[in-house]
C-alpha cells in the first residue's frame, strides 16, 4: 500500500511540468552550490546566493535549447543547425554569467571589501560550463525517457491492433474449416436416407446459432463452449452408433463469467475425429475431459490413430495451427500446450488461465 502510495505521488509530479521543474531546479541549485563549495572557505550560504545569481543564464540556456532540440533536431532533423546554436549559446551564457556575478553578486550582496578584479577570469570557464550543461543533461535525459515510453507504448498499441486482427483472420479460418467437414457429413448420410438426419440438422443449426450469435466475439462464455462441443460430440455419436468407445467428462454448467476465445478447445475436439477416429476402421476411441479450478482450466483429450496417420507431419492442419497461434497470441507464456503422438493414438494436455468478465 506504501508503495502504491509513493508511485502515485511520484506520477503526480512528473504529470505536473510545472511542479517537477520547480523541484528539479531547487535539486540542481542545492547540489550544484554544494560542489562549488567543497573547495572553497566561505559558509555554505555564499555559494549557495552565489548560485542563485546565476539562474537566469541557465534557465535562459536550457528553456532556449529545449525549444531548439524539438524544432531542429527532432523535427526538422537540422544537426549541423543546432550544434551552432549549441556553441552560440553555451558562449553567450557563459559569458552572462560572469557578468551577473560582477555586477549583481559581488556589487550589490556581496560588495567587495577586498582588491577589485576583473569580471571575467579563464580559470572559472569550466565552472560556468558544467553549470550551464548539467540541468541540460537532466532534461535532456528527461525528455529522451518521455519519447522512449511513447514509443514503446505506441509499437504496444500497433501490437495490439494487430493481433486483434490476426485472431478475427484465424477465426474466419475456422469457420470455413468446420463447415466444410459438417456439410460432408449430412452429404454422406442424406445419400443413404439415414433416419439420423434430421437430428443431425438440428444439432448442426444448435453449434451454427453459438457460431452466429456468439462467435464474432473476442470472447465469450465457457458454457457456451462447452455447449458448443457436446453438440458436436452428439453428431458424431450418431454417425459411428457402437463402434465409437467415448469417454466424455465435461461439466454441465460452469461459472458463466469464466470466458474462452471462441472455439478454442473445439478445435481439439474436432480434431479428435478428424484425423483419428473417422480414419480408424477398427475400434476408434475418444477421452475428453474439461476441468476447472481458482486459477485454470484444463483440457485433456485421447483419441486413437490408424496406423500410417500423417498427424505427426502436418501437426493437425489448419485447425490445430491457427489455434495454436491463438494461444500464443491471447495467453503468452502463460499457457501450456502439449500434445503426444505415438504409434496408434493422439493425446492433447492443455492448461490455460481464467479470464473472467470484468
Amino acid at each position: 500500500m506504501k508503495n502504491k502510495s509513493k508511485n502515485n505521488f511520484l506520477k503526480a509530479i512528473f504529470d505536473k511540468p510545472l511542479l517537477f521543474h520547480i523541484i528539479v531546479w531547487l535539486l540542481i541549485i542545492l547540489v550544484l552550490s554544494w560542489l562549488t563549495s567543497l573547495n572553497g572557505n566561505w559558509p555554505y550560504t555564499f555559494y549557495l546566493l552565489n548560485m542563485l545569481v546565476a539562474v537566469p543564464p541557465m534557465i535562459l540556456f536550457n528553456y532556449s535549447m529545449a525549444w531548439l532540440s524539438g524544432k531542429l533536431m527532432l523535427k526538422e532533423k537540422q544537426y549541423l543547425l543546432f550544434s551552432f546554436s549549441f556553441i552560440a549559446m553555451t558562449s553567450f551564457c557563459a559569458l552572462l554569467i560572469p557578468v551577473m556575478n560582477h555586477w549583481f553578486f559581488f556589487g550589490m550582496i556581496y560588495p567587495r571589501i577586498f582588491e577589485p578584479s576583473p569580471w571575467f577570469n579563464w580559470r572559472h570557464v569550466p565552472q560556468n560550463l558544467i553549470i550551464l550543461w548539467f540541468p541540460f543533461f537532466i532534461f535532456l535525459l528527461k525528455t529522451l525517457f518521455e519519447n522512449w515510453f511513447q514509443s514503446e507504448k505506441e509499437k504496444l498499441v500497433i501490437e495490439n491492433k494487430r493481433l486483434l486482427a490476426e485472431i478475427q483472420l484465424m477465426k474466419i479460418k475456422l469457420h470455413p474449416h468446420f463447415l466444410f467437414n459438417t456439410l460432408n457429413n449430412l452429404y454422406a448420410m442424406a445419400k443413404v436416407n439415414s433416419e439420423s438426419t434430421p437430428d443431425y440438422i438440428m444439432k448442426l443449426s444448435e453449434i451454427y446459432r453459438i457460431m452466429l450469435y456468439e462467435c464474432n466475439k473476442d470472447f465469450y462464455s465457457v458454457n457456451d463452449e462447452l455447449c458448443l462441443i457436446r453438440n458436436y460430440i452428439e453428431l458424431e455419436k450418431i454417425r459411428y452408433d457402437e463402434r465409437l468407445k467415448l469417454n466424455m467428462k465435461i461439466p454441465e454448467y460452469i461459472d458463466n463469467n469464466l470466458l474462452i476465445p471462441p472455439l478454442l478447445l473445439f478445435t481439439f475436439v474436432e480434431n479428435s475425429f478428424k484425423h483419428g477416429c473417422r480414419n480408424d476402421l477398427k475400434n476408434p476411441f475418444i477421452d475428453i475431459s474439461v476441468s476447472v479450478d481458482n486459477e485454470f482450466l484444463y483440457f485433456h483429450s485421447l483419441n486413437s490413430l490408424p496406423r500410417n496417420s500423417n498427424i505427426e507431419n502436418n501437426k493437425g492442419g489448419i485447425g490445430l495451427d491457427n489455434t495454436r497461434k491463438r494461444l500464443e497470441l491471447i495467453y503468452e507464456n502463460e499457457y501450456l500446450y502439449e500434445y503426444k503422438v505415438s504409434e496408434n493414438q493422439y493425446e492433447v494436455n492443455l492448461k490455460i488461465p481464467n479470464l473472467r468478465e470484468s
